[in-house]
């Protein structure tokens, strides 16, 4: 039933990504019958300059096309100025809008493994299929006008899904805004106001003026306001969950930002860039990284437009509540890699010009069972993968090597995957490879894949990317559900550990149902203690590969960004479901150096009552969200007392708080905690509730 693949079976062994290879191939999730029509949101890391890039696509181009059909292949937006397009780096990431046919092309690599190919790609990652209409080829260069604020202020950047920027949290007047640019990337485009390559945006202008249209004997009609900022449309299918009672991005950004109409608070101005919900509904991570890269990009220029009456370039401090099972865990990678462009201090290419700092959660993993490890002194290491009915999402695995004095050093592993019907297929990790897995109809359900990444990762990665196991459309092949096997076979004197992650992929609230989470389900595994409450630590000696140790989101593991765990505070516990370090070694020289959080939030009330309340969609409504992403908003909020301080790093801040702000206290726990998951110690702002004034 399986075997292994080819060029003329579907694998190819020149492409630059095996996993865009395998999306590929399949239907794109737009619903579009005309593939030529579908176009994608791709992230490129390329050698070089971005304009190089463009001149290598367009003579590409020119040789195999007529000009009309270059000039619709691909789309480099603007948000990427002349100057972003002539700077010169070794490797540098660009988000980029193309044709499906020319993605494929620009996958194809000529040369050896991870050299560059004809277009200087080193690496690619498959986005999104995006709408046409939300794409503008006539976009004109972004405005990079001075914003003038006070000396004091502090710029709040937030970056997530369904945010109400109409909510009086976020405003100092009826009709006047405190958000001062918005990015609405799924919007359709507005020719008539700002300039911007996909979606639409809003600068504090145009909102004031759709407040004032909006509003009426003293009441602001905020459904009409939303579907005016085209962040709800539903003729053209366009939805955010702000037109729900509850949306995410609305109580994250005001914990983060939101203050009482009435305090006037002129000094906390705010830009944001709302993801489209239809990419945050696919939690994998995948399809919404080309998004994040690009919303940091326009919201760190945005943020570079703000100067104080000084003339100081005002301090920024952003938020992203989003995590991730992906990447190497290691502190490099394509999410280190992001935060360290905009945020290390060392690297950062704005940090000698503009202070900003970040804080991300450290992930709600720790009771998921995606995490398997493979122990240097087991020859063989079996994971049961429960694979769940019903799933309309596909389901990824990661299984990291461990990183190697030399590339030609690179341990060898056997990995096998089984079917829950007794079909196997496997490939040994000595060169890039790949195995297709196919069902009696001769159909790609899956694919077992091998390759070796470059710096700064330096590690063997495998993924194993299998089909939803249910779908609405008849013709699509699907996996059968139950329990696959992963087994990892290694030589005896193998001296470290093998890493395995289930890339997360259920239905987040608030979204139409579709995923559910595939998980690891040894039966040695021990979940709960002697009174059956969740065990939030491995148990000393447990001989199961799943652990608890390690689901730092991937998001959190590099350098650069403030990692917030989340605690309940009747209790004075950390929350089970905060995930735990440490990182992945050894690693390359470019890995990151913490063993865990930074710090930790409140995340829960009580173990009866989850979550904080915070802003609801609409003015004048609460509701209650938890997680580590509601812990790390609290952070930014607090860190905004110190950010302004010559010299300080926001690490070093996280590692005393209390130090530079009385508004700040320290919660004492009542059970002593690792400081893999704890951090430097438990924080929350002065004052009760959870409405911060």
């Amino acid at each position: 039933m399986y075997k292994e693949i080819d060029e003329r079976e579907g694998y190819r062994k020149n492409v630059v990504s095996q996993e865009a290879d395998f999306r590929l191939t399949r239907a794109p999730n737009a619903g579009q019958p005309n593939q030529t029509d579908t176009w994608w949101s791709v992230l490129l890391d390329i050698e070089g300059s971005i304009q190089e890039f463009i001149s290598r696509a367009d003579r590409f181009l020119d040789e195999n096309h007529n000009e009309a059909a270059r000039e619709k292949s691909f789309l480099v937006p603007v948000e990427y100025d002349r100057k972003d397009r002539l700077a010169q780096r070794g490797r540098q990431a660009v988000v980029i809008f193309a044709r499906q046919g020319f993605v494929h092309v620009l996958n194809q690599n000529t040369g050896s493994t991870h050299e560059p190919n004809r277009f200087g790609i080193v690496d690619l990652h498959l986005g999104a299929v995006v709408r046409r209409d939300a794409l503008n080829f006539e976009a004109d260069w972004p405005d990079n006008s001075p914003i003038i604020v006070s000396d004091d202020a502090v710029v709040m950047a937030v970056i997530d899904d369904g945010l109400g920027i109409a909510n009086d949290l976020f405003r100092t007047g009826p009709v006047r805004s405190r958000v001062q640019y918005a990015a609405i990337l799924d919007a359709n485009i507005n020719p008539h106001g700002v300039s911007t390559s996909v979606g639409r945006a809003l600068e504090r202008a145009e909102i004031d003026a759709l407040l004032a249209e909006c509003t009426e004997d003293h009441l602001l009609d905020e459904d009409r306001f939303y579907t005016l900022t085209g962040q709800v449309n539903y003729y053209n299918q366009v939805f955010s969950t702000v037109a729900l009672r509850s949306s995410h991005g609305t109580h994250v950004m005001g914990v983060a930002a939101g203050f009482p109409m009435h305090k006037q608070k002129t000094d906390r101005p705010i830009i944001c860039a709302a993801l489209p919900s239809r990419l945050v509904e696919d939690t994998t991570g995948v399809d919404l990284l080309p998004a994040l890269y690009l919303s940091f990009h326009i919201l760190v220029k945005q943020a570079g437009r703000f100067q104080t009456k000084s003339g100081a370039l005002a301090p920024a401090m952003f938020n992203l509540s989003y995590g991730n099972a992906g990447g190497p865990h290691d502190g490099t990678g394509l999410f280190a890699g992001l935060f360290d462009r905009y945020f290390d201090l060392d690297q950062g290419i704005v940090a000698e010009q503009q202070k900003i700092w970040l804080t991300i959660p450290a992930g709600n993993l720790n009771l998921s069972r995606m995490h398997g490890v493979a122990e240097p002194g087991d020859s063989e290491t079996t994971l049961s993968l429960a694979v769940q009915p019903d799933d309309r999402t596909a389901t990824l695995v990661q299984i990291w090597m461990p990183h190697p004095a030399s590339p030609e050093q690179a341990e060898q592993a056997k990995i096998q995957v089984t079917d829950p019907f007794g079909q196997d297929v496997s490939l040994v990790t000595d060169a890039p490879s790949g195995r297709s897995i196919r069902n009696v109809a001769g159909q790609e359900i899956g694919r077992l894949s091998y390759e070796y990444s470059p710096a700064p990762i330096e590690r063997g990665f495998v993924l194993l990317a299998l089909n939803p196991s249910a779908s609405l459309d008849p013709d699509e092949a699907t996996v059968p559900c139950g329990n696959w096997t992963i087994k990892i076979r290694r030589k005896p004197d193998a001296v470290d550990q093998i890493h395995a992650w289930v890339r997360r992929d259920e239905t987040l609230p608030g979204f139409t149902s579709g995923g559910r989470q595939a998980y690891f389900n040894n039966d040695d595994y021990q979940r709960f203690n002697k009174f059956g409450a969740p065990l939030p630590v491995d148990p000393p000696g447990t001989q199961s590969p799943i652990r608890r140790a390690m689901t730092l989101s991937g998001y959190a593991c590099g350098q650069a960004p403030v990692v917030v765990a989340a605690f309940t505070e009747k209790q004075s516990k950390l929350s089970d479901y905060s995930a735990a370090g440490p990182l992945n070694e050894p690693a390359s020289e470019f890995a990151a150096d913490r063993c865990g959080p930074d710090l930790s939030a409140k995340g829960d009330d009580s173990l009866v009552r989850r979550g904080v309340i915070n802003a609801g969609s609409r003015s004048g409504t609460m509701v209650r969200q938890g997680g580590t992403s509601t812990a790390a908003p609290q952070m930014a909020r607090a860190a905004t007392d110190a950010i302004a301080i010559p010299g300080l790093v926001a690490r070093e801040w996280a590692k005393s708080p209390t130090s530079y702000s009385d508004r700040i206290l320290e919660v004492p726990l009542a059970v002593a905690e690792d400081l893999t998951r704890l951090g430097s110690g438990a924080f929350r702002l002065k004052g009760s509730g959870n409405k911060y004034d």
